[in-house]
C-alpha cells in the first residue's frame, strides 16, 4: 500500500506491502464550528459547566478582572475567542480600565508588539492593558503552599484580580497529560521556581501523555486553581488536525476542561488491539517537525503502538535541528541512554527533558530517523540516520523478516494509540 506522509513543507510517499500493514491510524473528523464568536457568546450565558459569566459578575461584583490568553507557542485562535469575552464584560458594566489581559508565557520569552497584535488584534492592543507575564518578576505573590512543599507564586495582577478568566486550548501534553484549563494558572502565570518544581515531577510514576488521573504534575496544577488561585471561568477550544476548532467548552476551570478532554479523546485516541513490530510515523510536517524539540512528541506518542524491542521509522525534517540550547548541550555530552536517564533524574534541567525522553525510548526500541540532520546529530539524539526512502524496507525486513507487522501514523503529534482500550474512542482505523 502506498502511503503519503508530510515532511516539512513537502510530502513523501512510502510503500508498505498490504500483508505487513495492520492499519493507518487517523483522527476521526468533526465538523468545524462555523461562527466561533457566536458559539462563545452562547457559552458565556450557558456554559458547559458552572455558573454563567454574567452570574459570576453579579455575585462577585469585581473591581478588577484578569483575562489570561496563550502566547504564540499555542495555536489558540485568541483573536476570535477574546472579543466576545471582552464585549460581555463591558455589557455587564465592567470598564476597559478594570480589565487586564495577561499573556500566559510561563517560562517562555515575552512577546513583542507585533506578536501581541497578531493574537489580540489591533483594536484590543490599543484599547486594553496587555501584560506579558514575567516568571522572574520580583513582585510575584505567594498564594499558598502546594503539595510537595511547592510554594505557589503567581503574577501580581492575577493574584489581585477579583475574577480570573482564561482562554486556552485542550491539547495533549507530555507530562501534564493535557494542556488547557488549569494550566493557564500553573505554569501560565506562575513563578519560575514554582513551575520548575512542578515540572520536576515529570519523572514520577503516573506521569504521561494523555494521563491526568493519578498524574502528580496535573494534580498539582488542579490543586493550584481549586485551593489557592481560583480560575473562575474558562473558554477552551478543541481543534482538529487542520487547526480548525470543532468544539468549545466553557465555565468551570476543571469540569469544563474535562469535557474538552472527552471530545479530544474521541477524535484523537486510537484503540489498537495489537502492537506492531514497526511504526511508521510523521510528526505532521511543518511547523510540527521544524526541530526535534517540537517533533519529539510524535515519537513519544506513537510508541504506545509498538512492541518492546520494536522499531520506529520517524519522518521529520528538523530544519532547525535540536530547537533548544539546553537540549542540544545535553545531547553533545554523548551519554549512553541509561546514563542520560540517571543524570537527568539527579540533575533536573528544563530543556534537557527531551534528551531524557529520547534516552528512555531508545532503551525500549530502535529509532530510525529520516531528516535533514546529520548522522552525527541523529546519533546524539539516539536515532539511526536514514539517508534514502529506498533503504527503509530492506532494513526492516533484515531485522524482522518479510512477515513484520506495522502501523502507519501520518499525524504523530495528534494521534495517541491506546492499547487494548475497553472504551469506544470513536476512532477511524483504515487499512
Amino acid at each position: 500500500m502506498k502511503t503519503t506522509l508530510k515532511y516539512g513543507k513537502q510530502e513523501l510517499s512510502i510503500t508498505i506491502p498490504d500483508k505487513n500493514l495492520l492499519g493507518i491510524l487517523e483522527p476521526s473528523g468533526l465538523d468545524p464550528i462555523k461562527d466561533l464568536g457566536k458559539e462563545v457568546r452562547t457559552l458565556l450565558e450557558k456554559p458547559t459547566s458552572g455558573p454563567s459569566l454574567p452570574n459570576l459578575i453579579r455575585m462577585i461584583k469585581p473591581r478588577k478582572v484578569a483575562v489570561i490568553v496563550n502566547d504564540l507557542t499555542r495555536s489558540t485562535p485568541t483573536s476570535e475567542l477574546l472579543p466576545p469575552v471582552l464585549d460581555k464584560l463591558l455589557g455587564q458594566g465592567i470598564s476597559k480600565e478594570q480589565i487586564d489581559i495577561i499573556i500566559a508565557t510561563g517560562t517562555h520569552r515575552p512577546m513583542n508588539r507585533e506578536e501581541i497584535i497578531s493574537i489580540t488584534g489591533e483594536n484590543i492592543f490599543r484599547e486594553y492593558n496587555i501584560i506579558n507575564h514575567d516568571c522572574d518578576s520580583p513582585d510575584l505573590v505567594t498564594m499558598g503552599i502546594l503539595s510537595g512543599e511547592n510554594e505557589l507564586k503567581i503574577n501580581r495582577v492575577i493574584a489581585e484580580a477579583d475574577i480570573r478568566i482564561a482562554i486556552g486550548e485542550v491539547l495533549l501534553h507530555y507530562y501534564a497529560g493535557f494542556a488547557g484549563g488549569r494550566k493557564s494558572i500553573l505554569p501560565g502565570v506562575a513563578g519560575r521556581e514554582t513551575i520548575m518544581k512542578n515540572h520536576h515531577m515529570m519523572t514520577f510514576p503516573g506521569v504521561g501523555i494523555g494521563k491526568t488521573s493519578g498524574n502528580p504534575v496535573s494534580e498539582q496544577m488542579v490543586e493550584a486553581v481549586e485551593k489557592y488561585c481560583p480560575l473562575h471561568f474558562i473558554v477552551n477550544c478543541v481543534s482538529n488536525s487542520h487547526k480548525q476548532v470543532v468544539r468549545l467548552v466553557a465555565g468551570d476551570a476543571v469540569k469544563a476542561w474535562e469535557k474538552g478532554i472527552e471530545v479530544f479523546r474521541k477524535m484523537n485516541f486510537a484503540p489498537v488491539e495489537k502492537k506492531a513490530d514497526v511504526v511508521f510515523v510523521s510528526a505532521g510536517g511543518f511547523p510540527k517537525d521544524i526541530n526535534m524539540y517540537q517533533a519529539h512528541k510524535a515519537l513519544e506518542m506513537c510508541s504506545a503502538a509498538l512492541k518492546e524491542g520494536g522499531t520506529i521509522v520517524f519522518f521529520a525534517e528538523l530544519a532547525e535541528g535540536y530547537g533548544h540550547p539546553v537540549f542540544q548541550e545535553w545531547a553533545e555530552r554523548k551519554m549512553e541512554p541509561y546514563e542520560a536517564v540517571q543524570t537527568f533524574e539527579k540533575d533536573f534541567r528544563f530543556g534537557a527533558h527531551k534528551i531524557y525522553y529520547l534516552a528512555k525510548l531508545a532503551q525500549k526500541c530502535d529509532i530510525y530517523l529520516y531528516s535533514s540532520v546529520t548522522g552525527i546529530d541523529s546519533r546524539k539524539m539516539y536515532c539511526h540516520k536514514i539517508d534514502s526512502l529506498e533503504e527503509i524496507l530492506p532494513l526492516i525486513i533484515k531485522k524482522y523478516g518479510s512477515s513484520f507487522s506495522s502501523w502507519v501514523i501520518p499525524q504523530g503529534g495528534i494521534v495517541l494509540p491506546v492499547y487494548n482500550s475497553e472504551e469506544n474512542w470513536n476512532f477511524q482505523t483504515s487499512s
